[in-house]
């Protein structure tokens, strides 16, 4: 595991975050009723729950309109990164940068040839080879088209694709359907229930596949690895009817006007985006210095993206928050700014 991930809120007071640009999933969620179902519940503690959470995967796959099979839920999509190379230890991965760190981090420890595709290495790999692509990914928002990736996974069965659509629930472009997963042998998609629901603290995510490949992955997790109020809470979750977004258009326009509003300003450089994050670079300063300013002259948070593979120390990321809150972040980058150019002065 890296250091220095996003939204790390938890280093700093409680009281010093006013907001929090960090995080790419959606702050605005009302758990209310979640909270109440988990207070109702907390005998749960009292025992183990399922060595395997197999009653939770059988609802995903009623809704999913899957076989129970195909489907396998992990603590967090995290996980499943792990056992997913873990089950595919020593092979040739190949990971396009800059993207979530925790692939390279995964085929490390399990001893992966890693390529990172910006070299000509890939003619020296060996023929079965790993696509790790996170899509949309994180942490550029970019969106590969379903039609290529149903594309390049059927022309090539030799390779193995791994498909992170953790943030799925946050863009209208179209994926990967579970539906077509189960009966292709070369795939395995991730999801995320911390993404879908704004619940990262309950560690819950899942992977469809084909389910020769998941029995194999369900050997490999460790016995009780997800506990039973995220088990519970997973059930509760997916009985919801109203979207936690509630107009994910509407959300997206937003995040296209303050992407609008942040290339207005002078020395910043913000990349096109299919979601509701967005990837910036800073000309006249660092990440690190833009960030010590926001969080300590504004408290608002942003996350400094030096640490990423391929990224300078001049890119940071900001997510979409409500309307008047981004104007706020687009006003106190003006002031660093402003401040800039008195220094220079």
């Amino acid at each position: 595991m890296i250091d220095g991930h996003g939204d790390d809120i938890y280093r700093y007071d409680a009281d010093m975050v006013r907001l929090n640009f960090s995080s790419n999933i959606y702050q605005q969620a009302d758990h209310s009723a979640l909270k109440a179902y988990l207070a109702d519940n907390l005998h749960l503690l009292n025992n183990y729950p399922e060595p395997q959470p197999r009653s939770l995967e059988k609802l995903i796959a009623l809704e999913l309109g899957i076989s129970p099979e195909a489907v396998m839920v992990t603590n967090g999509a995290t996980e499943a990164i792990y056992l997913i190379a873990q089950m595919l230890h020593h092979s040739a991965s190949i990971i396009p940068q800059p993207t979530f760190s925790e692939y390279a981090d995964a085929c490390r420890i399990n001893n992966h040839i890693i390529s990172y595709e910006n070299t000509d290495d890939l003619t020296s790999l060996p023929s079965d080879r790993v696509y790790w692509i996170c899509n949309p990914n994180n942490p550029t928002g970019n969106v590969m088209t379903k039609g290529i990736i149903e594309y390049i996974v059927r022309r090539s069965p030799r390779y193995t694709f791994v498909v992170d659509q953790s943030y799925e629930g946050y863009t209208l472009e179209p994926l990967i359907d579970p539906r077509e997963v189960q009966d292709c042998h070369n795939l395995l998609v991730l999801h995320s229930f911390s993404k879908r629901f704004s619940v990262p603290g309950l560690r819950l995510g899942y992977v469809t596949g084909s389910p020769s490949t998941i029995q194999i992955l369900r050997s490999l997790q460790h016995p009780w690895a997800v506990s039973a109020l995220a088990i519970e809470a997973g059930k509760f979750l997916l009985k919801r009817t109203e979207p936690v977004i509630p107009d994910l258009a509407s959300y997206l326009e937003e995040t296209e006007r303050l992407r609008t509003n942040l290339r207005q300003i002078d020395g910043i450089r913000v990349f096109e985006t299919k979601t509701n994050f967005m990837l910036c670079e800073i000309e006249q300063s660092t990440s690190t210095d833009l960030k010590f300013y926001l969080i300590h002259e504004h408290g608002i948070l942003v996350r400094d993206c030096q640490n990423f593979m391929g990224l300078s120390n001049h890119f940071f990321r900001v997510s979409t928050q409500r309307p008047e809150e981004n104007d706020v972040l687009v006003d106190a980058i003006r002031q660093y700014f402003r401040q800039l150019s008195e220094k220079e002065a």
